[in-house]
């Protein structure tokens, strides 16, 4: 995947927006509109070919401009017998800023509206899967940002209609490549449509050979032809039974993200919660940080925290009663070195300034609004959240029954399904999948499985109310102090093997000397006994991302846990990415993230570190 985005240019030939850099326009010069209707959306049987269906997928080669998006998406609100949920998945290697997106489509009043729904969503040009849920969530856009040969081959999705996009082939012969049609053939369901503009005979070879049979049909405007396709190769995609009921066991942002993504999708959940209320444990800390975080080789955990965190800010925005604050987040510089690392990583990865910028030692001290004794990265669209807010918010659904109060002995297969049984053996659940988010615990209820799950004891601490009213940003530097409502809180500490929740004055202490490294001075006049401590259990990997997805050998039971310090950041995407597997929908991430997620992936580090000793 490319670490860096470039924008397009808005340029124009002749009044038709053009690309300078490809040599070639972005729609047809008798107008963008009429070409999206009749190339794509006719080439494609649309609007018939969704007529009735609980779902449809379109997959589309290049967004550029929007317009056939926003033409598909405009047909499908005008359609009575239109598809419940249309996921419209789109390639883009160079996407317009927002700003010139406007400006383009002001050229079509008729989608004006979609439109400002559309750009309102639209998301910082960084590298990857954006999930955009727009209409209420029935249309849910996946923009992936890189070049086609990167993104389709991460791409997990069973699509029904093909618009085949991009540039003209004598323009841009990187994407009508072999691996294009490849990854047709991989993600075609049985009698899926493509569309395009060009009959190019490389394109209509291509076509052939990935299993379609094509029609040449007249072209729109002065084009004379144009392409339409009928896939008859045999197909690798397999239908899914999405599951009509769904245990989810844990009421933290695990797994009330999970069941609120569930819940979207037309899913019933049951939410079983021990503890008297949710958001109870780690996710029960009055304030927590979200913030991505940078790398220079962008690794997978970068990725992840990234997208989570994008998905986030456009989620939260739209999610009713969240109490949180995009206040910005100042992480300073450890020491020199770390200091280097920082900036190597922003100047190799190109980060837009309004996702993250380096700051030196001066606009540091303003921006914390203290004289901190080190530069760093500024996260301007960072902040706070409070975690319980966002559970509740996730789980008031009216497809959701929260049953609290509720300790989970054991889960077992049925004949039809799972039953969730409790200490005394009483069924507390029937459901057709279950879903394990109770942290470390899902250990007790699956002992055969081996995920190295650890226990890591954090303590925050409360400061007390009043104290540096100055501080109105979250300020990280080995530890965080963050603003909340109306009250200071520093943390956290991370004391491994340990599961004491009940809080420690050695514990606030080693909060408070955080506190003097973060904010010099401000620690020194503030006693341990005035100060309120709150200690939880986090679970967390070896390898510091979490396990999502199904269970070994056991149909039908999932997991979501491990999510560590960063549940408030990746909860809603990783909840989203697997209510999407259960249901057999797109999924928002990229294959490798969630093999990089996936539960397997310890059995078979396991396997082939046996395999290596025994050789």
């Amino acid at each position: 995947m490319l670490k860096t985005i470039v924008p397009a240019r808005l340029e124009f030939k002749d009044g038709v927006p053009y690309s300078a850099a490809y040599g070639d326009i972005y729609h047809s010069a008798d107008g963008g509109a009429g070409q999206a209707r009749h190339v794509f959306l006719q080439g494609c049987d649309l609007p018939q070919k969704w007529a009735g269906r609980d779902t449809f997928v379109v997959l589309e080669t290049g967004f550029g401009t929007g317009l056939n998006f926003l033409t598909t998406w405009a047909a499908w609100r005008d359609d009575p017998a239109r598809c419940a949920r249309l996921h419209f998945l789109s390639v883009e290697k160079h996407p317009f800023k927002a700003e010139d997106l406007a400006r383009l489509h002001a050229q079509w009043p008729e989608f004006a509206a979609l439109s400002a729904e559309l750009l309102m969503n639209w998301p910082a040009l960084m590298p990857g899967f954006h999930r955009i849920a727009l209409d209420g969530g029935w249309v849910q856009l996946t923009l992936m940002l890189g070049d086609a040969a990167d993104c389709l081959p991460q791409l997990e999705a069973g699509v029904d209609a093909f618009y085949l996009d991009g540039f003209a082939p004598d323009c841009n012969a990187d994407l009508w490549q072999p691996g294009l049609f490849e990854a047709l053939t991989r993600l075609a369901k049985p009698g899926a449509m493509a569309a395009t503009y060009t009959v190019a005979a490389p394109v209509r070879q291509g076509l052939a050979q990935a299993g379609f049979v094509c029609d040449k049909r007249a072209g729109y405007g002065r084009k004379r032809h144009c392409l339409s396709a009928r896939f008859v190769g045999k197909s690798s995609w397999l239908e899914t039974a999405a599951p009509q009921h769904v245990a989810v066991i844990g009421a933290g942002v695990a797994g009330a993200a999970t069941a609120h993504a569930l819940a979207q999708r037309g899913v019933a959940v049951t939410v079983l919660e021990r503890a008297a209320a949710p958001a109870q444990a780690a996710s029960g800390n009055p304030v927590a940080v979200f913030r991505p975080v940078i790398s220079r080789d962008d690794n997978c955990a970068t990725r992840l925290t990234r997208a989570a965190f994008l998905h986030d800010l456009r989620v939260w925005a739209a999610l009713g009663g969240v109490d949180w604050s995009r206040c910005g987040v100042l992480h300073l510089a450890r020491d020199a070195d770390a200091a280097l690392k920082q900036q190597q990583a922003l100047a190799d990865t190109l980060t837009p300034a309004d996702f993250a910028r380096w700051v030196d030692l001066a606009e540091a001290r303003e921006l914390a609004n203290w004289p901190v004794a080190a530069p760093g990265v500024f996260y301007p669209t960072a902040g706070w959240v409070v975690p319980g807010s966002l559970c509740r918010a996730w789980l008031d659904h009216p497809a959701i029954t929260l049953k609290t109060g509720c300790a989970v002995a054991r889960v077992q297969a049925a004949a039809r399904g799972w039953q969730v049984l409790g200490d005394d053996g009483a069924v507390l659940a029937e459901a057709d999948a279950v879903v394990l988010a109770n942290a470390r615990d899902v250990l007790r209820l699956v002992p055969d499985q081996t995920w190295p799950l650890n226990t890591v004891r954090g303590q925050i601490t409360q400061l007390p109310p009043g104290s540096l009213p100055d501080i109105r940003r979250v300020i990280a530097r080995e530890g965080y102090v963050a603003p909340g409502a109306g009250q200071l809180l520093v943390g956290a500490t991370y004391e491994h093997d340990d599961d004491d929740t009940m809080s420690r004055t050695a514990s606030d202490r080693a909060n408070l000397a955080r506190l003097e490294a973060i904010l010099p001075g401000a620690g020194s006049h503030l006693a341990a006994d005035a100060v309120s401590g709150r200690a939880s259990l986090r679970a967390t990997l070896p390898d510091r991302l979490p396990i999502v997805g199904a269970v070994d050998g056991q149909a039908g039971l999932y997991v979501a846990a491990g999510y560590a310090s960063r549940g408030v950041v990746w909860a809603g995407l990783l909840g989203e990415a697997l209510a999407d597997r259960m249901t057999g929908q797109p999924v928002p991430l990229e294959n490798e993230l969630m093999r990089a997620i996936a539960p397997q992936r310890f059995t078979c580090q396991g396997a082939l570190t046996r395999l290596v000793r025994r050789q």
